[in-house]
């Protein structure tokens, strides 16, 4: 932390010229010539917004976040294999706090207790609590209290502070914002609404208080069963969610662009579609498939034992192409102990560039969008408060189908949604056996349990935000996924596989600068490894991989159009008889 204080007086002035150079809907230049020493609210939230888009919803969506939430497949780099670089966790660390924090917190300590800007305040409240929640959530306890201060040695806050601080923030944001008071007239989220930064900041409290239940139980309650009374003051329809958006502008290009679109990238780097997300949505027969993913490259041919045309008895090999197939995390990678024969796999002669891909008009164009919270998430979440018994005025099984349907509908498909909630899985109270995945090691299975359908369903409608699945992953271990089966020679077990981290390590400057305080960090949290559990995480026993039965098999991508040589032709597919 010595080091950020030292380059905050450099970079606080440069973050001001660099965000007032960022114009397309981020920010309104500020001329006046006092800025350094009182900036407005205006000149300082808007590139504080575009920073943590570029970080949260960029660089470590990309890198760790999408890879932790099985969203994507294996893709180079160590971040990606479950393990780091200094300079790039280190400059995760300063963006947080130099970038992000430092200047939001401007607009709190010098605009606090006028009346004239109260809403701002608390808008900048909302904020450092999104942050402050990303943080803890991946890191553990961190500096808070005093992060920000010019003291040399900052001393690390207890997970369980942090979520009280910043739940109370909330509280004091959802109660506290005037819909008629001040404004931001530079508000790249909500355009100066803030009844929408009302919904929220009650959205947010409700989604941070349902992710410590697991850890902090009691205060996990309280503030579920406190905001739940103010179902109608979140957000609950489209138009409401927290969405923050790139530009056109060079300057303002997303992550997605600028780093796979604009220059040329190997194959290898590609954030391609994940195995196992593809293969529970196709399981369940989930049009958000098309909606959110692109048809591979090169598609697949497989051959398939399907009905005769006009037969219910008679049966034909047939050869034919599939649109959608991922890349598993180790991409081909196997165990030793599995004793399997490449030549059986069906992807062994498979390129990097031939998997699906995240849909490119939505996530990898200049101005991609990125979620924070939308109305889907929040029903969904509804649906888990009425399940734990703490509070809502529907059923879990209502909130259930408008999480389901609100996605839908975020994805412009309308269409469909009555036969979805009818297919078994999805349908409360319904099972499906499900498929095994490409090396059979895990499956799409589902029980009629309600947490088990809410946390599926949070998961495809979670998808490119990929700390909130990873955090959903580890706070009810409610879907069993396969581990990276080609992670970083530092991770995993001997190098062969590795679970999904539970946390990320703490940056080596703090070790170098903050010694003390980060030997006392680790009295609290144990060991600074990827495998240390942090206090919301669900306890749970890891599967020895190694001594599974794993078995190639196409069950993913068998029967993709239907049992029967009919199904093809409805669906235009050209095939060819085998036998």
């Amino acid at each position: 932390m010595k080091i950020i204080q030292k380059l905050y007086k450099t970079l606080f002035i440069v973050g001001i010229l660099m965000s007032n150079s960022c114009t397309d809907g981020f920010e309104e230049t500020n001329t006046d010539p006092n800025a350094f020493i009182k900036a407005t609210p205006e000149s300082i939230f808007p590139g504080v917004v575009f920073k943590t888009l570029d970080l949260i919803g960029g660089d470590m969506n990309v890198n760790l976040f999408m890879n932790y939430a099985s969203y994507t497949g294996g893709k180079g780099g160590q971040f990606p294999k479950f393990y780091y670089t200094e300079s790039g966790l280190n400059g995760y660390w300063t963006r947080f706090y130099v970038d992000i924090l430092k200047n939001n917190q401007q607009i709190i300590d010098n605009y606090s207790g006028n009346p004239l800007f109260a809403n701002r305040v608390l808008i900048a409240k909302v904020w450092k609590s999104y942050v402050y929640s990303v943080m803890v959530s991946t890191f553990g306890g961190v500096p808070y209290d005093k992060a920000l201060s010019t003291d040399t040695t900052v001393p690390y806050n207890t997970e369980e502070e942090i979520y009280t601080s910043i739940l109370s923030m909330l509280k004091e944001a959802g109660d506290g914002l005037n819909t008629t008071g001040d404004k931001y007239s530079s508000d790249p989220v909500y355009n100066g609404d803030n009844a929408k930064w009302k919904k929220f900041a009650n959205s947010l409290r409700l989604k941070i208080a349902l992710r410590i239940s697991t850890g902090f139980p009691a205060l996990a309650e309280q503030h579920v069963r406190e905001v739940m009374l103010k179902e109608n003051d979140m957000i609950n329809t489209n138009i409401d969610n927290a969405t923050l958006k790139y530009g056109t502008a060079q300057e303002n290009w997303s992550f997605n662009y600028r780093t796979f679109v604009y220059q040329t990238v190997l194959p290898s780097i590609y954030p391609y579609a994940n195995h196992s997300f593809i293969l529970h949505l196709k399981t369940f027969e989930d049009p958000r498939l098309q909606a959110m993913i692109e048809p591979a490259n090169k598609p697949l041919v497989i051959r398939d034992n399907l009905y005769k045309s006009g037969s219910t008895t008679d049966k034909v090999v047939i050869e034919y192409a599939i649109p959608y197939y991922g890349k598993p995390l180790g991409t081909k990678q196997v165990l030793p102990s599995w004793n399997l024969n490449s030549q059986n796999s069906i992807l062994q002669n498979v390129a990097d560039d031939a998997y699906s891909g995240p849909k490119k008009d939505l996530f990898m164009n200049q101005d991609a969008s990125f979620n924070v919270i939308t109305a889907a998430e929040v029903n969904l979440m509804k649906a888990e408060a009425k399940v734990k018994n703490w509070g809502g005025v529907k059923s879990a099984e209502t909130y259930y189908y408008d999480g389901i349907e609100a996605s839908f509908l975020q994805y412009k498909i309308t269409s469909g949604f009555a036969t979805y909630k009818e297919r078994p899985g999805v349908k409360w109270g319904t099972t499906n056996a499900g498929k095994r995945d490409h090396f059979g090691i895990s499956t799409s299975a589902i029980s009629a349990d309600p947490m088990e359908k809410i946390v599926r369903q949070l998961w495809f409608a979670l998808y490119n935000q990929g700390h909130d699945a990873w955090c959903l992953l580890k706070r009810t271990r409610g879907i069993v996924l396969p581990p990276h089966l080609g992670p970083d020679a530092n991770a995993g077990s001997n190098g062969l596989y590795a679970e999904t981290p539970e946390r990320m390590v703490y940056a080596p400057i703090e070790i170098a600068v903050n010694s003390a305080a980060y030997k006392n960090a680790l009295a609290i949290i144990g060991v600074d490894l990827f495998v240390t559990p942090l206090k919301i995480n669900k306890p749970y026993t890891p599967t020895k991989w190694e001594s599974v039965t794993a078995e190639y098999n196409q069950e993913f991508a068998s029967y993709w159009y239907g049992y029967s040589e009919d199904d093809l032709k409805a669906a235009g597919v050209p095939y060819k008889i085998i036998k």
